[in-house]
């Protein structure tokens, strides 16, 4: 199960480009047309009524339109940059909820969730160094747990009812439901080579693929087989014992080292169909700036980067709009190098959400390609 799981696997749109970047921004800006929109509505839900259809596209089109004015501002600094990509991330959420087959599901219905906030909230701990001490918290109303369970993810029993106040006053079950910046961070692959660097931490999502144990092995006809996944940290404090606390779906992990490159990696085993590729029995995820990766599902049930950067986003506008000292001390002080990470994790969010956010409002997927590349046409 790639990333892509759960888009329309008929439909698909394939660009070649020497500019793969651009052409992603000029697909992302074809969708502020209410009739290129339509023809999206259409292709996914063709039995809404004409007047219903109308008033989807029209809403899609608004909401995209207003998530590339936040998106295309450009600005200057760093506080500035976080606030408009959030927003421009939860436009892009709105026109991919208006823009489902589900009749109900325009602006009129997508605000009555948006009037009661965000759906999440932060508070700090006084124990921890930040990101660690920044945590988050999901309500049981607003846009985040509607968006949630839009995507079927049932988060309810790791919301809370009300906004908690601070961290000393909450039980033992009810801090177990919070996650902190850090670990958000931890999950997003494109940041494995710098949480170690950064954070002191071990990353949440590791680089995976089909290890060299498996070339040369033969064995009989069976149901099942076993393939072995190759996991490559990027970082030497990852052991076997920690990869085995994290519920990895891969069986008997081992420490392996490269016979030619003397390089340090883990293997493990993924038993599956033997009519099916074994990459279909785990969720991955792949982009131009990471390999193939696991990201450890956030409660248990997230592993969507989607999400993922949406709360990562939302944490930090919170930082930047009401958190002035600490914002102080990422860009002045002493926590100059979480101010690097954030600036890496920005050029990743251009990259990397343009088209997400295309292939979440379509829901097919987005081939682009370079021109000179081995996958371009000749």
């Amino acid at each position: 199960m790639s990333d892509e799981e759960g888009f329309d696997k008929d439909r698909a749109e394939r660009l070649v480009a020497e500019d793969v970047q651009q052409v992603v921004w000029l697909r992302f800006r074809r969708l502020t047309s209410s009739r290129l929109c339509r023809r999206i509505v259409d292709a996914r839900a063709p039995e809404l009524p004409e007047d219903v259809a109308e008033k989807k596209a029209e809403g899609v089109a608004s909401a995209v339109r207003s998530a590339l004015g936040y998106w295309e501002s450009t600005p200057a600094s760093l506080n500035a940059k976080i606030l408009t990509r959030y927003y421009a991330l939860l436009q892009v959420t709105i026109a991919e909820q208006v823009a489902s087959p589900e009749a109900r599901s325009d602006l009129t219905e997508v605000q009555r969730h948006t009037e009661f906030g965000h759906g999440l909230s932060t508070l700090s701990r006084q124990d921890l160094p930040f990101p660690q001490s920044l945590q988050i918290a999901a309500l049981k109303s607003g846009h985040f747990f509607e968006y949630c369970r839009y995507r079927n993810l049932d988060i309810g029993r790791y919301s809370f009812d009300r906004r908690p106040r601070g961290w000393e006053g909450l039980a033992t079950e009810e801090r177990e439901k919070l996650v902190s910046l850090a670990d958000v961070f931890r999950r997003i692959p494109e940041l494995q080579p710098l949480i170690e660097e950064c954070l002191g931490l071990n990353p949440l999502s590791f680089h995976v693929g089909h290890a060299s144990k498996n070339f040369g092995r033969k064995s009989a006809p069976a149901p099942t087989k076993i393939t072995y996944a190759a996991i490559y940290p990027h970082s030497r404090s990852v052991t076997r014992a920690y990869l085995d606390t994290l519920g990895l779906p891969f069986r008997n992990i081992q420490e392996e080292t490269d016979q030619t490159s003397g390089f340090r990696y883990f293997s493990g085993e993924v038993e599956h169909p033997s009519t099916d590729l074994w990459w279909n029995h785990f969720r991955s995820y792949k982009s131009g700036y990471c390999g193939t990766s696991f990201i450890v599902p956030l409660w248990g049930i997230i592993d969507d980067p989607f999400i993922l950067h949406f709360l990562a986003l939302y944490a930090l506008s919170i930082v930047v709009r009401y958190l002035p000292s600490r914002w102080h001390e990422i860009e002045d002080g002493s926590l100059d190098d979480i101010r690097t990470l954030i600036e890496h994790y920005l050029a990743i969010v251009d990259g990397v959400l343009p088209r997400l956010s295309v292939q979440r409002i379509t829901n097919a997927r987005l081939r682009v390609v370079s021109s000179e590349g081995m996958n371009a046409p000749v």
